[in-house]
């Protein structure tokens, strides 16, 4: 009798073990995002609105806090000016932030973010020639350091695909003027 009650006692304890460590491993799992929308431009008179593209991973870390990597890709072009027929510029933003997210818990999470990197922003502005049917093209660019804040929701659709709405406010720093743009993306969330 104490032989059974030990051996049950032991194959209870595996089980135990055997469960808590699998589901620590899927709490510590990466979470992969991809996604799409729209980037409305902020202080930028005559600037369209955009398509803005991002993806990332993120990692638990402790509890409710995760580190994110990220990399982001946005653009936007200008209205056109009457005063000059055939001329199109337009804007694009390429980076990358290494930053944090806190989650909340429940089975439909609200989250915030932030985090910091760099960007590449360039500015291309075609000239298009009527009388000689011919364009031409110049572009400027610069990397400069940048950040991102924002909060969204994510809701599970399975125990490893979800998806996430959210919205962000995206600073890039540059040298004359800062370029500051507000992506709202809806993305797939994958968790292996």
């Amino acid at each position: 009798m104490r032989k059974g009650a030990i051996t049950l006692l032991a194959a209870v304890a595996l089980v135990w073990i055997s469960t808590h460590e699998t589901a620590h491993a899927q709490e510590m799992s990466p979470t992969f995002t991809v996604g799409g929308g729209l980037g409305i431009p902020i202080d930028a008179e005559g600037i369209n609105n955009g398509q803005a593209i991002r993806g990332g991973v993120s990692l638990p870390v402790y509890q409710n806090l995760h580190a994110v990597l990220e990399g982001h890709y946005s653009i936007n072009s200008a209205e056109e000016n009457p005063s000059f027929p055939g001329l199109s510029p337009d804007f694009k933003l390429i980076g990358a932030n290494l930053g944090v997210m806190l989650r909340s818990s429940s089975s439909i999470s609200v989250y915030g973010q932030g985090g910091i990197g760099i960007t590449r922003a360039e500015g291309t502005f075609y000239a298009v020639f009527p009388v000689e049917s011919r364009g031409t093209s110049v572009s400027d660019s610069e990397t400069v350091f940048s950040f991102t804040v924002g909060g969204g929701v994510h809701i599970p659709i399975n125990p490893s695909i979800g998806v996430a709405i959210d919205a962000r406010y995206n600073h890039a720093a540059r040298e004359i003027e800062a370029t500051k743009l507000m992506p709202i993306t809806v993305s797939i969330v994958f968790s292996p």
